[in-house]
């Protein structure tokens, strides 16, 4: 007679606990010593514990251990559910869970029979090498991903003429004799994105937009690129107002406030037309000068901002913010979808890259920048945020501004930007409206102080309080230096015709170079004709204290006698995540775990939103596959056989992470 479904099932489970228990108290009790010699221990009379081989205790543990776990849980699940079913439903789950486990056992190999891994390993059959490559960036679709990308070394020279993001030179060019690009799923929706960050106005004379399908994702993606460009007009003529530089120093309350208005159908139709944006900016800017400084907030992030501001009108329209502070980026669902997933917010002006070392973060941002420099971008790239703030490069301070200038490293970079982009830099016309605003130092005519004489109420100081102890000798020699420090590069080139003027100017003198890099990245951010791609590596080395000394930092208990970053100027210039102030193109930033011991770095710790980054967790499986096979196919792994096996424990050991690959392939550590 069958027994009840409940006592079956008790028994059932009483039965499997005592089988965990007894088989994970023997495992445990194993323990793997290193046995001593014969001869000591017939001497010493003392029986040693005998050495277990580890790839036997881990098949142990895999075929004894955890099928005995895995049941009991089963069963405590299994016991919590029968309180909350009938009698029937009781009885078919207990049948179906007992023919599931007479089909595992069946399934389940003898462990006397599984031989030593390194029998199933190897094979006496040729293996085929893999088809890697691609032919050009035009081959590049979703199902080429995990493909090689071959490129021209002597591009990558050109490009990084003396340093490149992430570990490339020192690994995988210098390993491998050969400048390819893995192109992984996040490298390929980070050219998906820069791809689609050009400008294109005439979409709002586009017929086809209409009430029903303006909210799609392509319309979305190109009416909010255009109308960066038009806000950005708008901000700049408030550009000495201190409130609106720190609102908007980087994109998060910029971009929410542009992706809310593009959620409504009745504002899109005031944006039709150049002069009718134009007319909408400026009503929206006196919108917020006038709610903004009457209560002087602290409005750093939208929630904020939307708190504060609650309502704008624009004619018959009101727009109400509060209704999006628990939602500032109202984005089409399928921008989440196709691009990063839940971790990021859809579409924004900046992509923010961060995990691991190893990770693939330089790797992605190469992707990025080499597409964009093959497909007609210019490409301004810092490959080392470490490299400025490190002793690297020495630095003099401008007396009247107090910020730290390194003459060298501009002059570095402005060398590397211009042999990166020499095809359009003989063509790119100056904006001579824009040229000349900006002194020595790098701070331009409509710009707040840099160093403010902030006061800081804990310590009781303010921070200009250094000037009592500096010496006449060193006020003297200040005063001196002004009106070598009052030049510009517009006294030595008053009007040039193109860009590469300014770039040769200040290669060439080293005096003026950091005014050179200011005059060129103003003249990037303002174009419309060129598709412009800022990239820096190592963004959040800006964030930290630099290396270089000063006394006039030491009564400020972060900073310990060491400058910040934002009073150095070509860190100052490229450290926020101001992608929404470039009006045809975008920026892309990645961290970097660089000389950091056990270093998480987050979004959060840079004020931005966590959404506003993506985590990067190492190759999957698939991709990892095709790591390794590039790795033997180019010689930079000496391994003759490859095994199944072998590569899903091989990407076990390392959880996929690229410098640990690396780092073991260097030294042939696993050579099968």
């Amino acid at each position: 007679m069958k027994l009840a479904a409940s006592e079956a099932f008790k028994k059932l489970k009483l039965k499997h606990y005592q089988q965990a228990k007894v088989t994970t108290t023997k495992f445990y009790q194993t323990k793997p010593f290193f046995s001593m010699p014969e001869q000591v221990e017939k001497e010493s009379g003392v029986l040693a514990p005998k050495r277990v081989n580890q790839v036997d205790l881990f098949k142990r543990y895999t075929y004894e251990v955890l099928p005995a776990l895995e049941q009991s849980v089963e069963l405590d699940l299994l016991e919590k559910v029968f309180q909350k079913v009938d009698p029937v439903v009781r009885e078919s789950i207990t049948q179906a869970y007992i023919r599931k486990q007479v089909e595992q056992l069946a399934q389940q190999p003898d462990p006397a029979s599984i031989k030593d891994l390194d029998d199933n390993t190897k094979s006496n059959m040729p293996r085929e090498k893999a088809k890697l490559f691609l032919q050009n960036w035009l081959d590049l679709n979703p199902i080429q991903i995990g493909k090689w990308i071959p490129l021209n070394y002597e591009l990558f020279k050109r490009t990084f003429k003396f340093l490149s993001p992430g570990d490339f030179q020192k690994n995988l060019i210098e390993l491998s004799k050969n400048f390819s690009l893995m192109m992984t799923d996040e490298g390929f929706k980070t050219i998906d994105y820069v791809d689609s960050s050009k400008r294109i106005p005439q979409i709002f004379e586009y017929k086809k937009l209409t009430q029903d399908n303006f909210h799609k994702e392509g319309y979305f993606i190109i009416m909010f690129n255009v109308l960066k460009g038009d806000f950005n007009d708008e901000l700049r003529k408030h550009r000495n107002n201190e409130i609106f530089q720190r609102i908007f120093a980087t994109s998060v309350n910029f971009d929410a406030l542009l992706t809310v208005i593009l959620n409504h159908w009745e504002l899109i139709q005031q944006l039709r037309t150049p002069e009718q944006r134009k007319e909408f900016f400026k009503s929206l800017v006196d919108q917020l000068l006038e709610k903004i400084d009457k209560q002087q907030a602290n409005a750093s992030m939208p929630e904020l901002l939307f708190s504060t501001v609650k309502t704008l009108q624009f004619k018959d329209f009101t727009l109400d913010l509060t209704k999006y502070v628990n939602n500032p980026f109202p984005v089409p669902k399928s921008l989440i979808e196709n691009r990063f997933g839940e971790q990021y917010y859809g579409y924004s002006s900046n992509l923010l890259f961060y995990g691991d070392h190893g990770a693939g973060k330089s790797g992605v941002l190469m992707q990025a920048i080499m597409f964009a420099q093959q497909t007609g971008w210019i490409v301004a790239v810092v490959p080392s945020g470490y490299n400025w703030t490190s002793l690297q490069y020495e630095a003099k301070r401008h007396h009247k501004t107090g910020l730290y200038m390194q003459p060298k490293a501009a002059q570095e970079w402005l060398e590397q930007f211009k042999e990166a982009n020499q095809e359009h830099l003989k063509t790119f016309q100056v904006d001579l409206s824009l040229y000349g605003k900006f002194n020595l130092s790098g701070v331009h005519d409509d710009d707040p102080d840099p160093c403010p004489n902030l006061y800081d109420e804990r310590r009781e100081y303010h921070f200009k309080d250094f000037e009592k102890f500096t010496t006449k000798e060193e006020r003297d020699f200040e005063e001196a230096q002004d009106q070598i420090m009052s030049a510009r590069i517009t006294l030595k080139i008053p009007k040039p015709q193109y860009l590469q003027e300014i770039i040769d100017y200040g290669i060439s003198n080293a005096h003026y170079a950091t005014n050179a890099v200011y005059e060129v990245m103003e003249q990037l951010y303002n174009t419309e004709k060129y598709k412009v791609l800022v990239a820096v590596d190592g963004i959040n080395w800006f964030y930290r204290p630099s290396q270089l000394p000063s006394f006039r930092y030491e009564s400020d208990k972060d900073l310990r006698g060491h400058v910040p970053p934002y009073h150095m100027s070509l860190p100052r210039l490229f450290m926020h995540f101001d992608g929404h102030k470039i009006k045809n193109g975008t920026k892309i930033t990645a961290s970097t775990i660089f000389k950091l011991f056990q270093h998480d770095f987050q979004p959060k710790h840079v004020l931005l939103p966590q959404k506003y980054g993506i985590k990067l967790n190492g190759a999957p499986l698939d991709m990892f596959r095709s790591f390794c096979e590039y790795g033997i196919q180019t010689g930079m792994w000496k391994c003759d056989e490859f095994s199944q096996n072998t590569l899903e424990q091989f990407w076990m050991e390392t959880q996929g992470n690229y410098f640990e690959a690396i780092k073991c392939m260097k030294v042939h550590w696993r050579d099968i």
